[in-house]
């Protein structure tokens, strides 16, 4: 399994930091390749939850935020869920159909 992952300023907002993750099995093991990869892929769905899970607590650990609950109400609120929601549902399709 090999993951790469590139973090890059967001054309968004340059105060963020956007990273692009992919995920690919590499395998040259005559007769096995088909079925290491599908192993491997499943493998991989499994645990990048935690994975992601993970990598945000320790990010937030390392760089708190200031509390966005608070401070968001309204219309302002709804769109960030809006986003969030949207880029998960990006994220799931994208690990879903590799």
């Amino acid at each position: 399994m090999v993951e790469k992952c590139v973090y890059k300023r967001s054309q968004e907002n340059s105060e963020w930091t956007e990273c692009q993750r992919e995920a690919w099995v590499s395998s040259s093991v005559f007769g096995f390749a088909k079925a290491l990869q599908a192993f491997g892929m499943e493998r991989f769905k499994k645990n990048i939850q935690k994975s992601i899970k993970g990598y945000n607590y320790t990010l937030n650990r390392l760089y708190p935020m200031p509390d966005v609950h608070a401070a968001l109400h309204g219309s302002a609120a709804v769109t960030l869920r809006q986003k969030a929601k949207t880029a998960s549902e990006i994220a799931a399709s994208v690990v879903a159909t590799n």
